[in-house]
């Protein structure tokens, strides 16, 4: 057994009757012969049984310490029951799959078992199936996510999991008072770390202090800065998802001809579609929509892991407050680059070291209070961010599970504190699968967005394509 760090505690922390913190993934699964598929649920079941020992988190219980003393811990469970987890459905007549893929994301899982739900779905339409994994946040961030869905979404053999004790055995849950003890202990060994903690601390905010002071761009500030918009509507139960594709040798042409990222690139498609939907409104505001961006602070060379959450996020803007594309991507470029230099002078890894030493006891209740905050906001006050946009490297080529091609496969993380939209971005062969999960009242129309993030694209290759070809110093 172990104890989950203080972002995994977090995400527990930040869940509530309105705000389910799952990752999803959805895979959709075809014949390659042709016709239908004919996947079972036995045949899911065993394939995810011969994949358990790969995925560890899946046969850990979390178990909360008493009155929130410390993070909880996680247990082989001792009543590991594989079918629990299992779900199969299919669709009604006039219910499409990322309907039914919202509809999973409003449910939150048990805490009384392994914090993860697999459902193989059975679409009347073609004949194809798909395969939805559910698990919650504490488990895994995007990193571990990749792993996850390595072993769950593909036949390949992979890598075993480093220090993974095997054969697996489950483990007696630890009484409440042994976890009172084990709890005070490791505050007494965590004390050791406070004074190197605090002084690191001091030292990244100097010189974050001086940069900041130096810099000719201006980041936004980490809270408050944000306009309050139709997107921001985010204290509701109910869930929307949508979904597009670009593709990934057009979003490289724009990235190398705009001397950008791809993730500049990205984010500059999302500030489009954004203002597009936000038309269709009346509501495009003055000041520009904020992006929360998670960055992992773990090293290229780290191990193989599965589980746990190790990333911070910065702030930038997403500039739908400059009308030419091209110059939207400019400017996101600009401010993004500054951010993240701000960050690694921080160190990204830094506050989640803070968190490791923060009970529930507090982190708990001050979760519950930020939600309540910014629900209470009018419509006038500024909010935190508009939009979560994240990115996941995926496969170079399409994976097959079960004899199934699996052609599309699209993640996504919980939308959350008052963001309304989870933008979520994954590569996957030739192509950029973007899924966007969102509460209900911040994104009626899931199916206008989808065709905004494609028109999006399209103003914005076209955008670069003319101010590329124009002579230096012409407009």
């Amino acid at each position: 057994m172990h104890r989950l760090n203080g972002e995994d505690s977090g995400f527990l922390a930040m869940e509530g009757p309105l705000q389910a913190m799952n990752t999803m993934a959805v895979a959709i699964l075809k014949n390659p012969a042709g016709g239908s598929t004919s996947i079972t649920l036995d045949d899911l079941r065993a394939h995810i049984a011969s994949r358990l020992d790969q995925l560890p988190s899946f046969r850990w219980r979390i178990v909360p310490t008493p009155f929130g003393l410390h993070h909880p811990l996680c247990v082989r469970d001792p009543q590991f029951d594989l079918d629990f987890h299992l779900r199969e459905i299919t669709l009604e007549e006039d219910e499409t799959l990322d309907e039914r893929f919202a509809l999973l994301a409003e449910k939150h899982l048990d805490r009384r078992h392994p914090l993860w739900q697999a459902t193989l779905i059975h679409i009347p339409t073609d004949g194809s199936q798909a395969i939805v994994i559910k698990y919650h946040h504490a488990l895994a961030d995007g990193v571990g996510a990749r792993t996850i869905f390595e072993r769950v979404f593909s036949d390949a053999e992979r890598q075993a999991i480093p220090d993974e004790a095997l054969p697996w055995t489950p483990e007696q849950i630890p009484s409440a008072p042994m976890l009172i003890v084990m709890a005070l202990l490791a505050h007494l060994r965590s004390l050791l770390q406070l004074p190197s903690l605090a002084i690191r601390t001091a030292l990244g905010a100097k010189k974050v202090k001086a940069r900041q002071d130096a810099a000719k761009v201006e980041v936004p500030k980490f809270s408050g800065a944000a306009p309050n918009t139709v997107i921001n509507r985010a204290f509701s139960p109910r869930r929307s998802y949508a979904r597009a594709e670009l593709p990934l040798d057009e979003l490289r042409r724009v990235k190398d001809l705009a001397g950008t990222t791809l993730n500049d690139v990205i984010l500059a498609v999302i500030g489009g579609a954004a203002i597009r939907y936000l038309e269709d409104y009346g509501e495009v505001p003055d000041l520009p929509l904020l992006a929360s961006v998670p960055v992992s602070y773990e090293p290229a060379d780290a191990p193989l892991r599965q589980a746990g959450n190790k990333f911070w996020s910065f702030t930038t803007t997403l500039a739908t407050n400059v009308a030419d594309p091209a110059g939207r991507l400019r400017h996101i470029s600009a401010v993004t680059a500054e951010a993240k230099a701000q960050l690694d002078l921080l160190g990204p890894e830094l506050l989640p070291a803070w968190l490791d030493h923060v009970p529930p006891l507090i982190s708990g209740p001050g979760a519950r209070a930020m939600v309540t905050r910014l629900a209470e906001l009018g419509p006038n006050d500024l909010v935190d961010a508009n939009i979560l946009v994240s990115n996941i490297r995926g496969p170079s080529q399409p994976w097959q599970v079960l004899g199934a091609d699996v052609v599309d496969l699209y993640i996504d993380g919980p939308p959350s504190n008052g963001v309304g939209w989870n933008v979520m971005l994954w590569s996957y062969a030739d192509r950029i699968l973007i899924g966007v999960l969102a509460f209900r009242d911040s994104l009626e129309d899931p199916t206008a967005l989808s065709s905004h993030i494609e028109a999006s694209f399209r103003e914005l290759v076209s955008a670069v394509e003319h101010s590329s070809a124009q002579p230096s110093g012409t407009a």
